[in-house]
């Protein structure tokens, strides 16, 4: 995450690029009679932390809102990161609550430099961070890119950060092919440290 400046929202944004998934790291099952070690978390690429303070998590929970066409993403997003063990509970918001965190559309370009989707961190009291998802980069994609995009940014705001392509991760900062669309073991692994 782009270290964060008193009153200047961060901004952690999805890359646009492909990376490609060797067929020995994308395994996930194990052998029959085998069963699967513990992962250890896997450590932020340079500059990044995470950071219970950097997520929009408020009283172990993230009350949303949203104004997007994309529901379906959204949808997987909140499922996905509510997997058996999860401690943060994601419920829509009420008229009785504070909206934590916001889904919302925007126009952001085409260009190589253009996020898919983005975190959008407000320091303010009582502010609402943002999940934005960039119409010109989400259009005529696959369903899996667009789940992936939002599980990925839904992350970031659970206060994960990116991981480096070593370790088969939804928070790696590229797109993967194909998509990585929820929480890995390593993902799930950093999670359990960042909220126990």
């Amino acid at each position: 995450m782009t270290p964060h400046l008193q009153g200047i929202p961060t901004v952690v944004a999805f890359a646009t690029a492909v990376a490609l998934v060797s067929s020995s790291s994308s395994v996930l099952a194990d052998p029959p009679g085998r069963t699967t070690a513990a992962v250890a978390p896997a450590p932020c690429i340079s500059g990044e932390r995470e950071r219970r303070s950097e997520s929009a998590v408020d009283d172990s929970e993230i009350r949303w809102t949203d104004k997007t066409r994309y529901d379906v993403p959204r949808e997987h997003a909140l499922k996905a990161w509510q997997y058996s063990g999860s401690k943060i509970k994601l419920r829509p918001d009420s008229s009785t609550t504070v909206n934590d965190l916001e889904f919302r559309d925007y126009r952001g370009g085409t260009g190589e430099r253009a996020a898919v989707a983005q975190y959008v961190r407000d320091s303010g009291t009582a502010a609402t961070d943002y999940v934005r998802f960039n119409r010109d980069k989400m259009s005529g994609r696959s369903r899996a890119f667009m789940n992936s995009a939002a599980a990925h940014e839904l992350g970031h705001a659970l206060g994960l950060c990116h991981k480096s392509g070593g370790v088969l991760s939804l928070m790696w900062t590229d797109i993967s092919s194909p998509p990585i669309t929820s929480p890995q073991a390593v993902d799930k692994a950093n999670y359990s440290k960042l909220w126990r």
